[in-house]
């Protein structure tokens, strides 16, 4: 049976702002791939199957073939022309209803707000294209929606094509995630051509093709879901955004986080856990209740109990500590080594 709803994620630029030999939705934010945040945000939101456009790397395709198995496919774009071609090789695989389209370099994207996007397809007047917007103070380098007199939307027009100081001053932006019939947006793709000063097939010229005929529902997002990632001080103001909201998150689950220490997305953190500032927790740390993390700690994939104390500067690797055993200040464990619950000062054993 297909989907009832796919997502296609666009994956496929080259990132050479980056200035790396990785590309560029493989890069890290707390411990994760840019692009496993977009994915996960879709899925979260009812997505069910995922079609992600790449450049053909088999970093990528490795890496969402272990992370979301069956759930992901991918299809290939060479050579490069644009979100709009990209979008129309990634809707050749797409058998369900409805689609969702978003890129894979907006890592802050929420599920809610994808959830909201594919419910204005719901709302009276059967709509068949709905599109996250964000209104910005500075709006300059986007592309602006534009409104009839009405109200609706009837088109995106990129900075480069814009005709007018008036235009230039619309403070309403497209966030690039779009939600709609399949064969309403299939339809669009095909009509695209590459009428713009970068010689590109534009994914925004959907939008001008499908408001001739239908409405265009503009939903408003939140601006952090705007925030795509093309060079490295936009990755290092996503990453501390959500590393922001990761130690939000563990605060509201019962944690005493203090001050601003860097946690993984992946880590895990008991209640009544203390975790002071500038402590270090990575990749699939797992802390228990009552343990107190001190300052300057550095957990990598390591396994901490209950009521634990890590004095100030421990590092611990790949390793285990058990219940009420205390480590530290300056101590070095692992990997793959042991702390025995009560230890009071930690014999060491190899795991």
């Amino acid at each position: 049976m297909p989907a009832s709803l796919t997502a296609v994620v666009l994956a496929a630029g080259f990132g050479t702002r980056m200035k790396s030999a990785l590309p560029k939705v493989m890069h890290p934010v707390a411990g994760r791939p840019l692009l496993a945040y977009s994915l996960r945000a879709a899925f979260d939101a009812g997505v069910e199957q995922a079609v992600v456009v790449t450049s053909g790397r088999s970093e990528l395709s490795d890496f969402l073939t272990k992370e979301f198995g069956s759930r992901v496919i991918t299809a290939v774009q060479d050579p490069p022309r644009g979100t709009g071609d990209a979008a129309r090789i990634g809707m050749a695989h797409v058998h369900s209803a409805r689609v969702l389209i978003l890129c894979g370099d907006t890592p802050l994207v929420r599920s809610e707000e994808l959830a909201q996007l594919v419910a204005a397809l719901d709302r009276p007047g059967a709509t068949d294209l709905s599109l996250m917007t964000c209104f910005l103070d500075l709006p300059h380098g986007y592309g602006r929606v534009l409104r009839d007199g009405e109200g609706g939307v009837r088109e995106v027009r990129e900075q480069r094509d814009l005709r007018d100081d008036r235009e230039r001053a619309i403070r309403e932006v497209n966030a690039g995630m779009y939600a709609g019939r399949t064969d309403v947006i299939a339809s669009a793709l095909a009509d695209v051509l590459p009428n713009n000063a970068q010689g590109e097939y534009y994914l925004t010229d959907i939008v001008a093709i499908i408001a001739r005929s239908s409405i265009v529902t503009g939903v408003p997002g939140h601006r952090e879901a705007l925030l795509g990632v093309n060079d490295r001080a936009q990755l290092r103001e996503a990453e501390e955004l959500m590393l922001e909201r990761i130690r939000l998150r563990h605060a509201e689950r019962g944690v005493t986080v203090r001050g601003n220490p860097r946690i993984d997305d992946g880590v895990e953190i008991a209640p009544d856990a203390i975790i002071e500032d500038g402590a270090s927790l990575r990749g699939l740390t797992r802390v228990g209740a009552g343990t107190r993390v001190d300052v300057g700690c550095v957990l990598t994939d390591a396994v901490v109990a209950e009521g634990v104390l890590l004095e100030p500067y421990t590092v611990v690797t790949s390793s285990e500590v058990g219940d009420r055993a205390q480590l530290g200040p300056f101590s070095h464990l692992g990997p793959d080594s042991l702390i025995e619950a009560d230890a009071p000062s930690g014999e060491v054993k190899r795991l």
